[in-house]
């Protein structure tokens, strides 16, 4: 009875190990794709459209335009939280911004630029 029930838990623990990759990659399948160390950017909500992808300098907080000048959807895959701007050089107050390591399916208003 011992052999059966060991067998049955190590039948289990096989099943469970030959799932959990296949789950895992959809998961990440599903989600934006932006490198690590980087901020990505789409032209449309829902990380749809053109994407740029951008990885900032160490230390460096230049403004840099979205794709088009506008942007409705983004990824902070950074260490740093990052401002979004209405405006293409950064010359007004920010509106928003990217806590590092997270996402916005949708900009709204637009945004031009970043930093």
């Amino acid at each position: 009875m011992r052999s059966l029930t060991l067998l049955a838990v190590l039948a289990a623990g096989a099943t469970l190990a030959i799932a959990a990759p296949a789950a895992a990659g959809t998961l990440h399948a599903a989600g934006p794709r932006c490198p690590d160390d980087a901020v990505c950017f789409w032209t449309e909500p829902g990380f749809e459209g053109e994407r740029q992808v951008v990885r900032p300098v160490s230390g460096s907080r230049p403004c840099i335009p979205t794709p088009d000048a506008h942007a409705e959807s983004a990824v902070n895959n950074t260490r740093f939280s990052r401002l979004l701007y209405l405006d293409a050089d950064c010359s007004s107050r920010p509106v928003a911004f990217i806590p590092a390591g997270e996402n916005r399916p949708s900009l709204e208003p637009p945004i031009a630029a970043w930093r």
